[in-house]
């Protein structure tokens, strides 16, 4: 049985080609449609965790709508990490770059500060709303752009790799990082034509 990990934005980030429809509505409902079957026939099987889940459905208007929805095809399951072994040298790595991001992000700050200084004879209310926007997109840039940046990334990394599935996401940080620990991984426009490819549909 495959097994694929469903990463929250394989639903919401609609700039990607998926021809499953041209909102995230439609998008579940396509899935449902393409899926159920093979579900229920255990030939499929799609999976996120809980917290990516609760994410997810947080997107929607009518949140129980699409939760009684999705429920048909996907199952919520958290990974077990008590069993889960992992090489100790994907941590110093992990926290090595975190290290990295966090020097980046100090001298970002530091520049727009001095930044700030020389032009502080601007209209304050300006300066504001220019250089805080600048700062708050340079510093995400610098931080988490790229990045394992949360603990509902790293859980979906430990489902797949706890039932050796295909994680699907278009976060580049998140796939690079599930690269590093070793797991199966797919963009949604690709899973799209997989779908089709294992079950015709």
């Amino acid at each position: 049985m495959d097994s694929f990990i469903l990463d929250t934005n394989f639903f919401i980030n609609l700039q990607r080609p998926l021809g499953l429809g041209s909102s995230k509505e439609e998008v579940v409902d396509s899935l449902i449609k393409k899926t159920e079957v093979a579900v229920k026939k255990h030939e499929l099987e799609l999976l996120t965790t809980p917290a990516s889940f609760e994410e997810l459905v947080g997107f929607f208007e009518d949140q129980e709508d699409v939760r009684k929805k999705l429920l048909r095809v996907i199952t919520i399951q958290s990974p077990d990490t008590s069993t889960l072994s992992l090489q100790a040298g994907l941590f110093v790595d992990l926290v090595e770059e975190i290290g990295k991001r966090l020097y980046k992000g100090l001298r970002i700050t530091e520049e727009t500060i001095r930044t700030v200084i020389q032009d502080s004879e601007k209209d304050t209310r300006s300066l504001s709303e220019t250089y805080v926007k600048l700062l708050r997109e340079r510093y995400r840039k610098a931080t988490r752009e790229g990045f394992l940046d949360s603990t509902v990334d790293l859980g979906l990394i430990f489902l797949a790799r706890q039932k050796n599935g295909t994680l699907v996401s278009s976060d580049n940080g998140l796939l690079l990082w599930a690269q590093r620990f070793g797991c199966k991984q797919l963009f949604p426009e690709h899973f799209a034509i997989k779908l089709s490819a294992l079950f015709n549909v």
